[in-house]
């Protein structure tokens, strides 16, 4: 029985909002040189590229996370075209190349690639083109500004990838924890914790015909002078074999759980004290046909059960309760029997 409920998610849009951060730095940044060299169109440029960066962080962790990625898209994509076009300098080239990995990094892989060479065939038709404007970039200088796209593009989808692989990496470690959490540590069945929790959610459910069920509680008898006389290592030993038995002998809809150090229970699908009757007499002949070896000898065990149905009781204490009720009746009278309350 395996717990599968537990999930870390780690989000590798965490360099994203970073990126985005530092392209809004760099925008704010250059409106300030331009403003003090008074070129007052790139003042405008850099300074409304800026704001919509900034704006799409206010964004960026609630749920028009997509609007913000918009945005930024929206706004670098033509502010690529403009920097190659309008704007000469080494200034925009820097700017069109950290544009680039910002765009890359806010689009999500595998997109992120095509998005990628879309603005590195952008940036070769402008710088290369027999048709396109006269720039001052001299072609050693445009290889050079194409190649380091490249090279940024390659980093960034890489970069991703090695991130995903992380992530999912994580969400296996993750899931493994929540397995062990959930799992005792002896029996290798479902603790008392995840027991609860399972209980619960079947209360939450509406009451109907498939939401019913019971519960058996199975508790060893005599299980103090097993550990006084044989040791806790037999007695461990005990408990490990009589939870496999216990496994083996329930299909997959019932679900078995170690409910305190002794005691094991069962959680019924289905309403049927007649039905839960007949398993518990299965269990308490099973257990009794156990053979163990206890430092040479042949050890045999017997168990408890009390039984208690939801139609009987009015909240989950109440089951509990009635469940454990029956058993101390069952352990009175001597032990080895079943009683349903």
């Amino acid at each position: 029985m395996i717990a599968t409920e537990f999930k870390i998610n780690v989000d590798s849009l965490f360099t994203a909002p970073v990126s985005v951060m530092v392209q809004a730095a760099f925008a704010l940044s250059f409106a300030y040189y331009f403003y003090l060299d008074h070129e007052l169109d790139l003042v405008a440029f850099y300074l409304g590229t800026g704001s919509s960066l900034l704006l799409s962080l206010i964004f960026w962790n609630s749920k028009f996370k997509k609007i913000a990625q918009v945005l930024v898209v929206g706004t670098l994509f033509p502010g690529f075209l403009y920097s190659l076009t309008h704007s000469f300098s080494a200034l925009s080239l820097a700017w069109c190349l950290s544009s680039l990995r910002t765009i890359m990094e806010v689009c999500p892989r595998p997109a992120n690639l095509p998005v990628g060479a879309t603005l590195l065939c952008v940036a070769s038709i402008i710088l290369f083109s027999p048709t396109t404007i006269l720039t001052p970039y001299s072609t050693t200088e445009s290889l050079q500004f194409i190649l380091l796209c490249f090279v940024t593009m390659i980093f960034v989808y890489e970069a991703s990838s090695s991130r995903g692989k992380y992530a999912h990496n994580i969400d296996h470690l993750s899931l493994q924890i929540d397995q062990f959490k959930l799992i005792d540590a002896l029996t290798g069945l479902y603790n008392r914790q995840h027991a609860e929790r399972y209980l619960k959610e079947k209360y939450s459910k509406p009451q109907g015909e498939e939401s019913s069920f019971g519960v058996i509680l199975a508790d060893l008898d005599n299980f103090k002078s097993i550990n006084e006389r044989y040791g806790l290592a037999v007695g461990d030993n005990v408990l490990t074999i009589v939870g496999q038995l216990l496994s083996d002998s329930l299909s997959e809809e019932y679900k078995l759980a170690r409910w305190a150090g002794n005691t094991f229970i069962v959680i019924v699908p289905h309403n049927e004290p007649s039905a839960s009757n007949i398993i518990a007499d299965v269990l308490l002949q099973k257990i009794n046909s156990l053979k163990i070896n206890a430092k040479g000898a042949k050890l045999t065990v017997s168990i408890s059960i009390g039984i208690a149905t939801q139609s009987k009781c009015s909240d989950l204490n109440d089951l509990i309760f009635s469940a454990e009720n029956s058993l101390y009746q069952a352990k009175n009278m001597g032990g080895n029997l079943a009683i349903t309350s």
